[in-house]
């Protein structure tokens, strides 16, 4: 009876193993999407993976040295994926840091500046099937200031000005670029804009909590176009919506949209497209004015 029930708890371990390994899972952080929950992007993951299982070959040798989007495909569905959302770019480098979690998502400019700038974090995979783009955020009725900042980014793209500021403050980014200059208009309208830090070089706060780069650049433009003073706030990117919402700030720095996952297969383009959804009912948004095609998971 003994040797029975030793075989019987040998057999159960095993498949407890086994099932373990069919079920292996790999933390994940994602900075907080404002218009889903971290459930919904979990379901969204999840049905990504379930729509990947079916073009993956069954045996790996078939696959023909697989590019890293096709190398996340594949870990994805040997390894699901568990997403916890974070407020801000520092919580979730410090959760990594930990092992709380194991891998991070983060737009391809903001990842190449971790890895460049951290040489324990690498670039594990590359996805170009999130084609995203950022634009400014307003308080649901606040259209004529979203006109306005509508008419100084149109104006700035046809002129250049966008491209310019892009390549010297994201492509060449350089922590010791000059101060940006603020104009300083007498008697006119201040606008509170909320900066976060939190998708650097983008949105960058140097170590002494000013913040510089492309966020001021910009925003110091468009302070110039259109004849007004730009004070700067500082928030997580978790709290931008709530800073609108209490009027702390009058524009958010930025939100980020997404036109979809790129693929010939409609499951794999519906699964994460529906769930990236970054701003809220009571948010309006301005005309775009960064983009990137392609966002990386990061590591240790």
């Amino acid at each position: 009876m003994k040797k029975f029930l030793f075989v019987l708890a040998f057999i159960f371990i095993a498949a407890s193993f086994a099932f373990a390994a069919e079920q292996s899972v790999s933390h994940i952080g994602v900075l907080t999407y404002l218009g889903t929950s971290e459930q919904e992007f979990q379901n969204g993951l999840d049905d990504l993976r379930k729509a990947v299982a079916p073009l993956i070959p069954s045996d790996n040798n078939e696959v023909d040295e697989p590019d890293m989007l096709e190398s996340f495909m594949i870990s994805l569905v040997k390894t699901r994926r568990v997403v916890h959302f974070y407020d801000s770019l520092m919580a979730m480098q410090m959760a990594l840091n930990s092992r709380k979690i194991y891998e991070i998502a983060l737009p391809e400019p903001v990842g190449l500046y971790l890895v460049n700038n951290n040489h324990d974090f690498e670039i594990l995979f590359s996805l170009n099937m999130t084609p995203s783009n950022i634009a400014f955020g307003f308080k649901r009725g606040n259209d004529k200031l979203q006109k306005e900042f509508n008419k100084a980014i149109d104006a700035m793209r046809a002129d250049g000005t966008l491209n310019k500021l892009a390549d010297k403050y994201i492509a060449n980014f350089a922590a010791d670029h000059e101060d940006v200059k603020f104009s300083n208009f007498k008697n006119a309208q201040t606008i509170k804009v909320a900066v976060t830090g939190d998708l650097p070089p983008i949105d960058y706060i140097a170590p002494d909590g000013k913040p510089t780069g492309y966020n001021t650049a910009i925003l110091a433009e468009i302070g110039k176009r259109l004849k007004k003073n730009i004070r700067l706030i500082s928030v997580d990117a978790g709290g931008r919506s709530a800073a609108l919402a209490s009027e702390r700030a009058d524009v958010v720095f930025w939100y980020r949209s997404t036109s979809g996952i790129k693929s010939k297969n409609k499951k794999v383009g519906n699964a994460l497209g529906g769930v990236m959804k970054d701003s809220l009912d009571g948010v309006i948004l301005s005309s775009p004015y960064y983009s990137w095609d392609t966002d990386l998971i990061i590591g240790r």
